[in-house]
């Protein structure tokens, strides 16, 4: 079995009769000489219409897209079965580009060669072979998982209360004190600290070296992610493996990951300087809190998703073997995810809200706040601040967070119950929507117990690892239900 690729150009409709039949001719020569199914090597020709007042340039470029088929899942298959045409293996290939010819008008082969694109067209970030495909994975999958502890990370400091122990940012040589006197210096510091004055009068060197720790570990724990992400992708460039399309990713994930440490210190400057509200203790603004993790979400999800289209370039539904019913079904069920995923996103950032205000050490009673389905306080700062009042109220703040988080545990049961049985889905979709309803419905309990219990720092380090957790799902199911692409216009 061969390969052959080749780079045309085409004028007229017959130029584009031509290239298939170009397309064809491996696979058929191919199939003519094996009874059994194999991997066959595919030319994947995307074409560009440019018009002109005389006719259209067409311009083309060639990509080998390897694929399992048998002899019917060749291109020249798909084209002729998408006609309608009677069409067989065994036949000659020019009997068969006759027929075509014969009987198929322009809009008809136009119609069947997106047909064939689009069966065959994966989307390729990687090139090499497969085990420079399985390298960047596991590169990329270490990101994500170094991103999903950075939030973690992130958490556990502010329930600690550690983000404000360090009162300055330095780009770089950021060394940590070593001896008495270099902790004396620091300790000092934190002593002009609006945190230090109100709440932690009484602490220690000893007690301030833990908060100071934690900080730290937090801040060189991003600037060592920085290395790892920019070592092996130089790596990687040099032997070639990196696309265009992946390399673009690639700078915006690595501009993003710049700016959330910028980010990060805007947010504790916020908690330094002169309070924007009248809080009993020092605390960073919750618009800046909120804004951070949002920062911190939406590299995870660029990196994730990337992730996933490196091990997995064609979804269930976009395989050439697809059935109509899988397509359908997949369509169905991605048609509730995509709103379902933005409500999860949502209510995971109202979370910071709740974070950010403290709020989650208010009421800690379940399911009614203060005795009452709505809190009196509700409204409390409407007259004052209007619609700050759901950001800045700490009863409203966690009774958004509850209805938000209630609403995502029906929406997904009712997404599971009228999913879970369907056949027509792929396992694999049918795996990831149990595991949602599983996540969600450990996320809620997680969030009560903590509320219950008073944000102890493990479990509210819990609450926000398995929200990060519950997103990771939700974006692997939307990964899987990706439809059929889009065949470029000829």
């Amino acid at each position: 079995m061969t390969t052959t690729t080749r780079r045309l150009t085409m004028t007229t409709l017959r130029g584009v009769l031509g290239e298939l039949r170009a397309l064809a001719s491996p696979v058929v020569s191919s199939a003519s000489s094996t009874h059994s199914a194999s991997m066959a090597h595919r030319t994947y020709v995307t074409m560009h219409r440019i018009p002109t007042v005389a006719h259209r340039v067409t311009t083309t470029s060639t990509m080998t897209v390897a694929a399992l088929g048998t002899q019917k899942t060749s291109a020249v298959g798909a084209v002729a079965r998408h006609a309608r045409l009677r069409w067989s293996a065994a036949a000659p290939r020019a009997n068969i580009w006759e027929h075509i010819q014969r009987n198929a008008s322009s809009k008809q082969v136009k119609r069947m060669y997106s047909a064939s694109v689009a069966a065959v067209a994966p989307s390729t970030l990687v090139v090499g072979g497969e085990r420079a495909t399985r390298r960047v994975a596991w590169w990329l999958a270490g990101g994500c998982a170094w991103v999903f502890s950075m939030v973690v990370l992130g958490g556990a400091t502010r329930l600690t209360r550690s983000g404000l122990s360090m009162t300055d940012w330095k780009f770089q040589y950021e060394h940590p004190p070593l001896t008495d006197d270099d902790w004396a210096r620091e300790f000092e510091k934190y002593k002009q600290s609006p945190e230090f004055k109100k709440t932690n009068l009484g602490m220690t060197v000893d007690e301030y070296k833990f908060i100071y720790w934690m900080e730290y570990g937090h801040r060189m724990w991003g600037r060592v992610l920085g290395l790892y992400f920019v070592g092996p992708l130089a790596y990687f460039a040099s032997q070639g493996y990196i696309t265009s399309a992946l390399a673009k990713r690639l700078g915006v994930f690595f501009v993003l990951g710049a700016t959330q440490g910028m980010i990060g210190w805007w947010m504790v400057k916020s908690g330094l300087e002169e309070q924007e509200f009248s809080y009993d203790c020092p605390r960073v603004s919750p618009y800046r809190l909120a804004t951070h993790l949002t920062g911190a979400f939406t590299i995870y999800t660029g990196m994730l998703w990337t992730t996933l289209s490196v091990i997995s370039p064609l979804s269930p539904s976009q395989s050439p073997g697809a059935t109509k019913m899988l397509i359908d079904a997949s369509k169905h069920l991605r048609g509730v995810v995509h709103p379902l995923a933005g409500l999860i996103g949502v209510t995971a950032i109202s979370g910071a809200y709740v974070a950010g205000m403290d709020a989650g050490r208010a009421y800690n009673t379940f399911p009614l706040m203060g005795g009452k389905v709505i809190p009196d306080e509700y409204w409390a700062q409407w007259e004052q601040k209007g619609w700050r009042n759901f950001f800045e109220n700490t009863a409203a703040v966690q009774f958004d967070h509850r209805v938000l988080a209630l609403t995502t545990l029906t929406a997904v049961s009712a997404v599971w119950l009228g999913h879970r049985g369907s056949s027509a889905l792929h396992p694999q979709s049918r795996m990831l929507l149990h595991a949602l309803l599983a996540t969600t419905a450990g996320q809620v309990t997680l969030g009560v117990a903590t509320l219950l219990y008073h944000v102890p720092v493990e479990l509210g380090s819990a609450h926000q690892a398995n929200a990060l957790a519950l997103f990771s799902v939700v974006l692997a199911l939307m990964h899987s239900l990706r439809g059929p692409k889009r065949a470029p216009r000829i």
